[in-house]
């Protein structure tokens, strides 16, 4: 699991989404986890897929990004090297996220 902080509290999942959608590219699929109002899936592939869960704190907002969907330990390895990396790396580098609404 990776994490990245926001230096605001008020960080929503739409925001997220569309950081993600932007950052990705079109190959990438970003959906929301059913029963779980603060959680995305982004996925490519039915064997490659991340979760990313937006935790709201005093003054920050968590994002924490795991590898999901993998069956193996190879397959884990695979998702946070490829997927999950790719992620959180467009996630810390959004200045989007971190200026004030």
């Amino acid at each position: 699991m990776s994490t990245v902080t926001v230096p605001r509290s008020n960080v929503t999942v739409e925001e997220v989404s569309a950081v993600l959608r932007k950052g990705m590219g079109s190959r990438y699929q970003i959906t929301p986890v059913p029963g779980d109002k603060n959680g995305l899936f982004v996925k490519s592939s039915l064997h490659e897929r991340t979760k990313v869960e937006i935790l709201q704190g005093g003054d920050s907002t968590k994002i924490q990004i795991r590898p999901s969907s993998a069956f193996t330990l190879g397959g884990i390895l695979v998702n946070f090297l490829g997927i999950t990396r790719k992620v959180h790396q467009v996630l810390e580098h959004a200045p989007e996220l971190a200026r004030l609404n």
